[in-house]
């Protein structure tokens, strides 16, 4: 009787777990606010992978991995001379970080900078392989993966537990810097 009452248990939280009442669409356009939300369970044009695969696509040296995660703005009032190099993260090995590339709203020198940033990452190619990331329930990483997507990029993953999950499951990390607009990956 009793593992009858198990399976029921766990039929009933797999159904719960697949039901469309508990599953989050995607927004029409990008996320514009409270960035740190559950997230969807995919991107239109993308694929959205899972720990493992984000650690194959990394070990096989192939892709091409993009932390989005925002960075410190510069403080207010600091003299335009005085060097601001915003912050530093632990991040994916390798990973080039565009700090300003996951909002919903891009500046004109931010989506210029993100698409400068790809071009040079994928020498043009838009078939290239990329992954977006940023961390566990952020749409930095998701805003990300649909604008490249829309720019025309045909292989988007898109890693949604970022490096919650790389660092949950013990894979290497890096303290990694910003981009600058001269970086070359």
């Amino acid at each position: 009787m009793r593992d009858t009452s198990r399976l029921t248990c766990l039929a009933l939280v797999a159904a719960l777990i697949g039901s469309p009442l508990l599953a989050l669409d995607e927004p029409a356009g990008y996320r514009q606010s409270e960035y740190d939300a559950p997230v969807p369970d995919g991107v239109s044009g993308g694929l959205r992978i899972e720990d493992e695969a984000a650690f194959a696509l990394w070990h096989s040296g192939v892709v091409t991995f993009f932390d989005v995660m925002p960075g410190l703005k510069r403080p207010k009032g600091l003299p335009e001379d005085a060097i601001w190099k915003g912050r530093s993260r632990d991040s994916i090995p390798g990973a080039i970080w565009l700090p300003d590339a996951g909002f919903g709203t891009l500046d004109t020198k931010a989506e210029a900078g993100f698409r400068a940033a790809l071009e040079a990452a994928t020498k043009g190619r838009l078939d290239a392989p990329m992954v977006f990331f940023c961390r566990a329930d952020c749409w930095m990483s998701w805003n990300a993966s649909r604008r490249a997507i829309s720019w025309g990029y045909t292989r988007v993953f898109w890693y949604a537990f970022g490096t919650t999950g790389w660092e949950f499951n013990g894979y290497p990390t890096q303290r990694i810097k910003p981009a600058s607009p001269g970086d070359r990956p």
